[in-house]
């Protein structure tokens, strides 16, 4: 899915029998939860959700409770809010004990989601709520800020070189009659075929 908003999307893995909540770790060793949607165009989008790691326990506190409030707005679509209520050891917990609140609540359920990109061009969720909807919303709060969602890639233009040569009036090294490069030639045409060519 590209950035933007995507209506009668769902909570939905593209590979049959699959959950769409998966659990995780990286080869690095980092731990994540991916949820797969897949829209009725059958686009996909993963959202990753990393465990939160930082050496400032305040900014760790803060991590953790933001990516909380994530789980927490996409579980709530599917089961009443009083139900995401819990007691979490760790992580690996944690998102376990999301998918099993979950259960099969999400199945055939549509949503209206944003999807925005990351700071590495890749499409996501926004890092803040709210991003995601049921159908049943039927004056939507989702809306692309473009001060705060990117939703254009930063590539960078070609930058054409500017040198003042015409390279079609360099000497062109050709391969003279037994093969060997090394024959400068420079090519020749009267006034009349230079006239003639389209460029």
């Amino acid at each position: 899915m590209g950035p933007g908003i995507h209506e009668n999307a769902e909570l939905k893995h593209s590979e049959e029998g699959k959950y769409p909540i998966v659990y995780g770790e990286s080869k690095r060793g980092n731990k994540f939860a991916a949820f797969h949607f897949v829209n009725d165009k059958g686009e996909i989008l993963i959202h990753t959700e990393y465990e939160p790691s930082d050496d400032d326990r305040e900014k760790l506190e803060n991590k953790t409770l933001n990516q909380i409030k994530r789980f927490k707005h996409i579980i709530t679509k599917f089961v009443p809010e009083e139900n995401f209520i819990f007691e979490a050891t760790n992580f690996e917990d944690f998102v376990n004990k999301s998918i099993q609140i979950l259960g099969t609540n999400h199945v055939g359920k549509k949503l209206r989601i944003k999807v925005v990109l990351n700071s590495n061009d890749y499409t996501t969720l926004p890092n803040y709520v709210p991003f995601i909807e049921t159908m049943e919303v039927t004056k939507s709060k989702l809306s692309i800020n473009t001060a705060m969602d990117k939703v254009v890639k930063e590539g960078r233009p070609d930058v054409e070189v500017a040198s003042g040569v015409n390279p079609f009036a360099q000497p062109i090294e050709v391969a003279d009659a037994t093969g060997e490069y090394g024959a400068n030639v420079q090519p020749t045409m009267d006034s009349d075929t230079a006239e003639n060519l389209p460029f």
